[in-house]
């Protein structure tokens, strides 16, 4: 990648926010590249950290009586190989701060300036933004700096995505429900379902969640494939496969047993009918604009009718009348085509 000292940047990301996130760089000003002192480099107070070591624990040692002296000794054990680096070949990827007075608060690079510190580096090549960004910017920011680390957990990709999405819904005036998959892949820029992924272990119960926090579950598509399971014994057996190493064609073998024990549960229930056999599919109702926006975003994602996309860029959401139509157009349309 070509190294650049200035970066042109737009004002698009206040007008839209419902792009990729490469957006997260149309803020207006100027972000330049400068080798700053790690003296002047302090924590935003408003963001939360993931990690408990310090700027002074490693400037002045970790106190012995400190009650997170232990995890302290782990982070700073586990940074030293990345401090060697820094030390042979210094630092590949800048870290990114705001001005705040005569010092600069850090967005995103937390790792890399304690490692530049433990390496006992002075200064820090970083990107600097004039001002302080709103906190959707910043959030998406920190995604865009934080998506190709290795060693970002699966939790840590889901607490950065809860506080995207807690920042979006306020800039957009929603509720967390309102935010469908659909508008977490424009967000970020991934496809529909991969942020359909997001979507379910997000809303996954706290047990699977615990599991995920603790760094036992890492994957993000067995999460998901977990957290649709209703049964609650055959979802503790996916969970414990999983942290076993379970291939993902395993734990959709297992998930096949929730589905048995659906169908058993509902099979009893089912009337016994004689007389004229039905010729239609009753597709039901739904009052959640939300779940329908899901149902045809979905169907769109089918290769064939891929080229309806278009007909639905310009629709109401928020008109009922104008969904149900679409819908009723998109089934004529599909029954036509024999998909």
């Amino acid at each position: 990648m070509a190294k650049k000292k200035v970066f042109q940047i737009s004002n698009a990301l206040t007008e839209g926010l419902e792009e990729t996130v490469s957006a997260a760089h149309n803020y207006s000003g100027e972000l330049r590249v400068e080798a700053i002192s790690l003296k002047k480099i302090e924590l935003d107070p408003e963001n939360p950290r993931d990690m408990a070591l310090t700027f002074e624990d490693l400037t002045q040692g970790i106190d012995k009586a400190d009650p997170d002296y232990q995890r302290k000794i782990e982070e700073r054990t586990s940074l030293q190989t990345l401090a060697n680096s820094v030390r042979e070949q210094g630092i590949i990827n800048p870290i990114m701060v705001y001005k705040q007075g005569d010092k600069y608060r850090l967005i995103a690079g937390e790792r890399r300036t304690l490692a530049s510190i433990l390496a006992g580096k002075t200064e820090v090549q970083a990107k600097i933004l004039d001002s302080k960004p709103d906190e959707l910017k910043i959030s998406l920011l920190q995604w865009m700096e934080n998506v190709e680390r290795k060693d970002l957990s699966l939790w840590e990709r889901l607490m950065n995505l809860e506080k995207i999405l807690s920042s979006y819904a306020t800039h957009k005036k929603v509720t967390l429900q309102d935010i469908t998959p659909t508008d977490i892949g424009r967000l970020l820029g991934c496809s529909l379902p991969h942020a359909m992924n997001f979507t379910a272990v997000l809303q996954a119960d706290a047990t699977l969640k615990s599991h995920i926090r603790v760094n036992k579950i890492k994957n993000l598509e067995k999460a998901a494939l977990i957290a649709g399971i209703q049964s609650d014994d055959v979802k503790q057996s996916a969970i414990e496969a999983c942290m076993e190493g379970a291939t993902l064609k395993k734990l959709k073998s297992i998930s096949t047993q929730d589905k048995a024990k659906k169908t058993l549960a509902v099979s009893p229930a089912l009337p016994i009918t004689r007389g004229r056999q039905m010729t239609l599919v009753n597709l039901g109702t739904t009052k959640k604009i939300p779940v329908a926006r899901l149902i045809i975003d979905s169907v769109l994602q089918h290769e064939k009718v891929t080229h309806l996309r278009k007909h639905f860029s310009d629709l109401n959401w928020a008109d009922y009348k104008a969904i149900n139509h679409a819908f009723k157009q998109l089934l004529l349309t599909l029954e036509k085509l024999e998909v």
